[in-house]
């Protein structure tokens, strides 16, 4: 099966990555497992995979980003719970079955909520409207990094514009917070990563930016469309081949360092304990 003919709902299910050989032919790696190696040992990347729990927050943004992408999959990617809470040995038994089969878990509640959310994204909104309404969404991307397979998948892809577009759900509305959540999840190594695949797959349709359009995660889910700076792009882009040229490294010499490992590094008390120290001193 050609990875295009993967459906978003199993793109992260059968398009996975091989962490004992990154060259298998059968493996993928995704910006969001490179993104592990940004805090994680070499060691703990290989062995110890970070094991991600669908919280309520993760499941919130699937069931909208469902809702605004690609309604069409929303009875096959949505189970809505019959049970007031999961106490009981039935209604967890019946959670853990459709966490197990990939589904995202709702109320009757949270999926009324998610329509609203949904319908601020697609409708409410002019500056995002406009772009779900030329959009393809969920858009299969892959191509090969430093000779590594790498995917991708695209959440809007406009026609006739520059751009590439991605749902981000905050908490913290505002220029600052979404500037933190850039740094902390590396959405410029996305935007690196995904332009140069897209760019590479499509030669007659290229793209330069990279646009996120953020919604917050509480009522009325107000949405604010910005775009990364072209300085981020590209510092993302390096950043990203320096951590597959890591696991490159990693895999040819089948040796899986731990955190500093082969470095005796010398530490120092912050700031804040040496002036607690000194005005103690003086006490």
């Amino acid at each position: 099966m050609s990875i295009f003919e993967v459906s978003p709902r199993d793109y992260h299910t059968l398009l996975t990555c091989n962490r004992a050989n990154i060259h298998a032919i059968d493996s993928f790696l995704s910006k969001s497992v490179l993104w592990e190696l940004d805090k994680r040992s070499l060691w703990k990347w290989r062995y110890h995979a970070r094991k991600i729990e669908p919280t309520a927050a993760m499941q919130w943004g699937s069931l909208v980003d469902c809702l605004a992408t690609t309604p069409e999959l929303l009875a096959e990617s949505v189970a809505v719970s019959p049970f007031d809470s999961y106490r009981t040995k039935e209604a967890r038994d019946w959670r853990d079955a459709q966490l197990a089969a990939k589904r995202i878990l709702a109320t009757q509640d949270d999926l009324e909520l998610a329509r609203q959310a949904a319908k601020m994204l697609t409708e409410t909104c002019k500056a995002s409207a406009d772009i779900f309404a030329k959009s393809k969404s969920q858009v299969i991307i892959a191509g090969r990094v430093l000779d590594v397979k790498f995917k991708g998948l695209v959440d809007l892809a406009p026609e006739g514009e520059d751009f590439l577009a991605d749902l981000k759900t905050c908490s913290d509305f505002s220029l600052e917070g979404f500037s933190k959540a850039t740094a902390n999840f590396g959405y410029g190594v996305q935007g690196g990563i995904y332009l140069a695949l897209w760019n590479a797959q499509f030669p007659q349709d290229q793209r330069e930016n990279f646009r996120i359009i953020w919604q917050e995660s509480e009522p009325p889910y107000e949405v604010c469309v910005t775009e990364l700076a072209q300085q981020d792009i590209e510092a993302g882009w390096l950043y990203a081949s320096v951590l597959i040229q890591r696991l490159v490294d990693a895999t040819a010499a089948n040796h899986w360092p731990m955190f500093q490992e082969g470095k005796i590094a010398t530490i120092t008390r912050p700031t804040w304990a040496a002036i607690q120290e000194e005005a103690k001193l003086t006490e």
